[in-house]
């Protein structure tokens, strides 16, 4: 995978989707590939907030290379933090 850590410039954009659901994707240039990473939040039930990170990589011209996601849930949308910053360390180490 690719070093996410040594980029120095990134955009982010949060956004609330049907109120029961936030997304946070950011946005880095890396040589001559883009990498994607999207933070979701949705509550499923009184109980549960599943958690998706999802990775996507897109070559210079726009051309998706590949992409993954991974999910957890939480007992609070607070509690997809940890979760969110372990796959944050897990992209940037891999």
């Amino acid at each position: 995978m690719v070093m996410l850590s040594s980029v120095a410039s990134a955009k982010t954009a949060a956004t609330t989707v049907n109120g029961n659901a936030s997304v946070k994707t950011t946005s880095q240039r890396l040589a001559n590939n883009t990498v994607r990473v999207t933070e979701a939040t949705t509550e499923t039930n009184a109980a549960f907030v599943r958690c998706n990170f999802k990775v996507s990589i897109y070559s210079c011209d726009g051309v998706l290379l590949g992409s993954a996601v991974y999910t957890d849930y939480a007992s609070s949308a607070g509690g997809c933090a940890n979760f969110f910053a372990a796959m944050h360390d897990w992209v940037a180490n891999n």
